[in-house]
């Protein structure tokens, strides 16, 4: 299916907009179900032939656990919203004992414009208690609420805190009213579970914030098996607390085969692993996930879940860059031959062209399809936020972080993401601003003093800089890079050259980045060695390299026909080559 129709086409007077599931016409927008939209997509990809039943339901439904009737129901909401009629069809025709086609011509327009997701009702989901008499069973209440919080976030009328931050809160003091006047969100989901005797407790229930009021509570008695089916009640029955009709908005639970409760586990544990962020778990969570696609091959999440093991074991420094992008491609082509509407693996995709592609286009179809069906997904957000900045719309990226920390304000990480968006943008003493208010909350995260030193020292502040600077005990090789980049940024030569001969030697020990080797040779003015140092990056597999026309480590290379040829190597916009 050519990408340009995900972004957006005219169907007579209606334009539809595929990544938010809507189709604007003469009498207001409508939106319809994911898969409906995968239907009209498959029908516009024909440019007027005929598409056969039986490859709609292949193309829309790969596992095939659908019937006749579904696909019947997805082209009566297609007619409705087009205001067509099966017996004197305008658009869409029903071809007798074979399929459908358009009557009308798709033509292209303006890519749809990506909107932020509605701000909605906010809802956070407190860490479900664990009650059960072991620690050992915690995960069964950490993978409750994450499965809650995913299964919540796909309501578009609904802003939904991560998961990130609802952890955070487990064993928070504050009043319901606190937590929620300090997120901004009305409503709060709290419960418990309890493992015994083979038998899983769950408990749950809403509370009004505004009030301090329980609007609604229940008790599931189910085995282990049974999670995800209860998980998807207590989302349902959430939504139409909240939003009443509008609960409609959340799509019917993907179909998708009953985990055994060995499986489940094991699932549940590598989701938990996978959160720990250090080289160890992610291990565990990777062996965890292929044990699940082992028994279960044909469990999307689990499939997903691994291609994302894989990219934060290559972030770590953990697996080569190289085998573990190989591996995460393999991994979400598979999630997605299973199922093609899956948030995660949408994302995954997505990152994956951003960073080591550098398909800034195509990383913009895949993510505006997973913010449609999962408005709230940081990840998506975030490589969303990278697309815009690479391709100067630095408004809209900055737009895209708030949207990500109206959902997880509490993750240092995406505070530092939005600095470092603020020094790509050149905006050095907002970016200082930014980083202050981190070191306020953590005074000793070294990412943040490190970016801090540089940041102050780009903003012609080099005392405070290298004041900074000398806070930070911890990796040599990080020192030495941003000790270059200080020395670069206050005019320093000498100095920075000083801390790239340490690197260098450093190097020839260890392993160090070539990147980080390009911008400490950059800032000391070696432009050979810092060039030198961008190809390994390149063959390496770097994933900061999207990034290479717009950070001011380079900006000693501008108006070096080598490093232009290397931007459009690269891929990058040609307004940026050699700006």
């Amino acid at each position: 299916m050519p990408e340009d129709l995900q972004l957006g086409f005219r169907l007579g007077p209606f334009e539809i907009l595929p990544g938010r599931n809507r189709i604007a016409g003469p009498n207001g927008e409508t939106r319809v179900e994911p898969k409906t939209m995968s239907v009209l997509l498959e029908l516009a990809a024909a440019e007027g032939g005929t598409v056969g039943r039986e490859h709609l339901i292949r193309a829309v439904w790969p596992r095939g656990f659908v019937t006749d009737d579904v696909l019947t129901r997805c082209v009566g909401q297609l007619r409705k919203a087009l205001g067509d009629s099966a017996r004197e069809p305008k658009y869409l025709e029903t071809v007798p004992k074979t399929g459908y086609r358009l009557l009308v011509c798709v033509q292209p327009g303006p890519p749809a414009t990506v909107e932020s997701p509605p701000g909605g009702e906010g809802v956070v989901v407190l860490p479900f208690q664990n009650l059960s008499a072991g620690a050992q069973d915690q995960y069964v209440a950490d993978g409750l609420t994450e499965l809650l919080i995913a299964r919540l976030a796909q309501a578009s009328q609904l802003r939904v805190i991560s998961r990130t931050t609802a952890m955070s809160l487990k064993d928070d003091a504050r009043t319901s009213p606190e937590i929620a006047g300090d997120l901004g969100v009305r409503w709060l989901v709290e419960g418990s579970v309890l493992m015994s005797g083979g038998q899983l407790q769950i408990v749950a229930q809403l509370i009004d914030a505004g009030n301090d009021r329980h609007v609604w509570a229940d008790t599931w008695l189910r085995g282990l098996a049974d999670l995800m089916p209860v998980q998807n009640e207590i989302a349902q029955r959430i939504a139409v607390e909240i939003c009443g009709s509008l609960a409609a908005d959340l799509p019917d639970a993907n179909v998708a085969p009953v985990l055994p409760e060995l499986v489940l586990r094991q699932y549940l544990k590598g989701r938990q692993s996978l959160s720990q962020r250090t080289s160890k778990a992610l291990r565990e969570a990777r062996d965890r996930f292929s044990s699940v696609v082992e028994a279960m091959p044909d469990y999307a999440p689990a499939w997903a879940s691994l291609a994302e093991t894989e990219m934060l074991l290559a972030h770590y420094g953990a697996e080569p860059v190289s085998t573990a992008v190989r591996q995460s491609r393999r991994h979400v082509d598979r999630a997605l031959s299973l199922d093609p509407d899956l948030p995660m693996a949408l994302a995954q995709r997505a990152a994956l062209a951003f960073f080591f592609d550098r398909d800034f286009d195509g990383a913009r179809v895949q993510l505006t399809r997973a913010l449609a069906l999962q408005p709230s997904y940081i990840l998506a957000l975030l490589t969303l936020a990278n697309v815009n900045t690479v391709l100067g719309r630095f408004d809209d990226a900055l737009d895209w972080i708030e949207q990500a920390l109206l959902i997880d304000p509490l993750d240092l990480g995406i505070h530092m993401n939005r600095a470092d968006h603020l020094i790509l943008h050149r905006r050095f003493g907002a970016a200082v601003s930014q980083l202050d208010a981190i070191l306020a909350r953590s005074p000793g995260h070294e990412p943040s003093l490190l970016r801090m030193a540089w940041a102050l020292a780009l903003d012609g502040r080099g005392a405070e800089a290298r004041a900074k600077l000398s806070r930070v005990a911890g990796s040599p090789s990080a020192i030495f890079e941003y000790g270059a980049l200080v020395a670069g940024a206050t005019g320093e030569v000498s100095a920075a050259g000083m801390y790239f001969g340490q690197l260098r030697s450093l190097a020839g020990e260890a392993y160090v980045a070539p990147w980080a080797l390009a911008r400490a040779g950059a800032a000391a003015g070696e432009a050979g060695a810092a060039l030198a140092a961008l190809e390994a990056a390149l063959e390496e597999g770097s994933s900061s390299l999207p990034f290479a026309a717009l950070t001011p480590a380079f900006d000693s290379l501008r108006g070096d026909s080598r490093f232009t040829l290397f931007l459009e190597k690269l891929g990058v916009p040609a307004i940026f080559r050699g700006a």
